[in-house]
């Protein structure tokens, strides 16, 4: 926690502790660590978008990426992928 505190990143220390990154991230949250916006990696990116061009929403996507999906959505614009217009929530 001192160490993501004096600025390392949580990619930096899962690698160290040999962990998950969402290991780290649970770890900081749990101890009420204030967590830093966590950007996404160029290979998550494109994951994000060949899933999202493959007919998933932005919601299925981020969560199965574990990643928060406004990071996500702004990720796959920047890279260029053309979003879908939204789907209307069915009523019951």
């Amino acid at each position: 926690m001192a160490r993501y505190g004096a600025g390392e990143t949580s990619t930096t220390l899962a690698e160290e502790y040999r962990v998950a990154k969402s290991t780290i991230l649970r770890v900081l949250r749990e101890a009420r660590v204030v967590v830093r916006r966590q950007p996404m990696t160029p290979d998550q990116v494109s994951e994000a978008a060949q899933l999202y061009e493959a007919g998933l929403s932005l919601s299925q996507v981020a969560k199965r990426l574990d990643v928060n999906q406004e990071t996500m959505r702004m990720a796959i614009l920047k890279a260029g992928v053309v979003l879908r217009a939204p789907t209307k929530a069915k009523t019951a």
